[in-house]
This record gives structure tokens, C-alpha cells and sequence, in this order.
């Protein structure tokens, strides 16, 4: 009876046996010049096909009708002064503020309005947050 530290030193032989099997198969197959040809005439073949099948589709229509342009209004708010994009500027510099609260500090941040975008003065009421806090 084999233990089992035998029937696994067996199985990998088999293992390594088939695996040299499976590359010696591929090698000849790879060197064998009638494979290689039959390949690359089936790639032919495939690409012959692709064109046959655009040449039969109908060419896309040369003028096109101008799609009706759809009326946005765009963002919300107002383009900041200079004042408010020199404050934006030097908030963007801090933290995120919830996360510096919990003693992590995060670099990356976006601003957030705390009084919407179109009132008076919004661009002055901003805080720095994180994508997470945001």
C-alpha cells in the first residue's frame, strides 16, 4: 500500500510528464510548416470575409440632417469673481474638513456649496470635502 506522501510524489510526476507531453505536442505543431500555413490561410480567410461583409452593407449616408440641438441651461450659478475664485483657490489648498476632524488628513478635494449656487455671496460660503464627504 503506498502512503500518501507516495501517491503525491506520483501524481506529480504524471503531472510533469503530461505537462512535457502537451509542450513537446505544441512545438511540433508550431514547427510544422503545413500548420503554420493552414493558420495563416484561415486568418486570410476570416479577413477576406470581414471585407466581402462590408462591402455588401450599404454605404452610411453621406449628408446627414442636422440633429435638433437641445436647449440646456447649463450649470446652475454663476461664473465667481476674482475675489471668490481667490478664496476657492485657498480652500481647495485645506483637507477634507470631516475627514481632518477624525485625524485623517486627504488631499484630494472638491468644494462643496453650503448655500446653493445662485445666492448672493454663494461662492464665498464653501467647504473643502473629499469624494466620501461629499
Amino acid at each position: 500500500m503506498k502512503t500518501i506522501e507516495q501517491k503525491i510524489e506520483q501524481h506529480r510526476k504524471w503531472q510533469k510528464a503530461a505537462r512535457e507531453r502537451a509542450i513537446a505536442r505544441q512545438r511540433e505543431k508550431l514547427a510544422d510548416p503545413a500548420w503554420r500555413e493552414s493558420q495563416y490561410q484561415k486568418m486570410r480567410n476570416t479577413i477576406d470575409r470581414r471585407i466581402a461583409k462590408q462591402k455588401e452593407r450599404p454605404p452610411a449616408s453621406k449628408t446627414r440632417k442636422s440633429a435638433v440641438k437641445i436647449k440646456s441651461r447649463g450649470l446652475k450659478g454663476r461664473t465667481p469673481t476674482a475675489e471668490e475664485r481667490r478664496i476657492a483657490n485657498a480652500l481647495g489648498a485645506l483637507p477634507c474638513i470631516a475627514c481632518y476632524m477624525h485625524g485623517v488628513i486627504s488631499e484630494e478635494v472638491s468644494l462643496h456649496h453650503i448655500s446653493g449656487r445662485t445666492a448672493p455671496g454663494c461662492h464665498k460660503k464653501q467647504l473643502p470635502l473629499c469624494r466620501w464627504h461629499h
